[in-house]
């Protein structure tokens, strides 16, 4: 898959874009399914829910991570950047 171009957020949105977002979403969600899985590794509802997850976040999740892989060390920093003065903006106003 071919990486699309960082063209930076929407200056009045989050501070993440749609694939940082995705990504980092994806991360608590398994994070907290595993937790969940270790704790009581035979709970049906559980089981459902990390099938869901698969079935429908997982593979989109994992499409924005490649996206997110493929930015150049330059866009990485500039990113970087950006994130942290958006986010001394915001402590501010």
């Amino acid at each position: 898959m071919a990486a699309a171009p960082y063209t930076g957020p929407a200056r009045s949105g989050p501070l993440a874009d749609e694939d940082e977002t995705r990504v980092a979403s994806a991360r608590i969600t398994a994070t907290r399914l595993g937790t969940a899985l270790v704790r009581d590794p035979l709970d049906r509802t559980v089981h459902e829910q990390m099938r869901q997850f698969l079935d429908n976040d997982s593979e989109p999740a994992l499409q924005s991570w490649e996206v997110l892989k493929a930015r150049t060390p330059e866009q990485l920093k500039s990113r970087i950047a950006e994130l942290l003065t958006a986010q001394a903006q915001r402590s501010v106003s």
